[in-house]
C-alpha cells in the first residue's frame, strides 16, 4: 500500500514512504522515495531532483534523460565505460527487438551486443 505525504515541510511536493511499485513507470524527478521498493519497473530520471533512500530495486531498467543523460555521458568519458546500463531513447521500451537474419527454432535466443 502506498503512502503519500504531501504536506511535508521539504522541497518535494509528493513524498512516498514505505510504498511498493510494481509493474509500472515510475518518474524520480520532483519526488522523494523513502524506503520503497521497486519490481519490474521502467525508472525515468531527467534532472536528479529527487530524494531516494532506503529502497530496494529488483529488476528494473532506468532511463536516462536531459540532464541525467547528460551525466552519464560525461561518467563515461571519464571511466571508458558505461556506468549502469540505461536504454537509449531510440530503442523501444517494452517492443521485443526482431533480429534479421535469424532463423526461428522456436526456442528465445539471448545475445549480448
Amino acid at each position: 500500500m502506498r503512502q503519500r505525504d504531501e504536506e511535508s515541510m521539504e522541497d518535494y511536493k509528493v513524498r512516498y514512504k514505505h510504498s511498493k511499485f510494481s509493474n509500472e513507470k515510475v518518474e524520480l524527478d520532483g519526488k522523494s522515495f523513502v524506503h520503497c521498493d521497486f519490481e519490474n519497473c521502467m525508472i525515468i530520471l531527467e534532472r536528479g531532483d529527487t530524494e531516494i533512500s532506503g529502497w530496494t530495486f529488483k529488476n528494473c531498467k532506468l532511463m536516462l534523460k536531459g540532464n541525467a543523460y547528460t551525466v552519464g555521458k560525461i561518467i563515461k568519458l571519464f571511466t571508458g565505460k558505461n556506468p549502469l546500463k540505461v536504454l537509449d531513447l531510440e530503442e523501444p521500451l517494452f517492443e521485443k527487438r526482431e533480429r534479421p537474419f535469424q532463423k526461428s527454432t522456436g526456442q528465445d535466443i539471448e545475445t549480448r551486443d
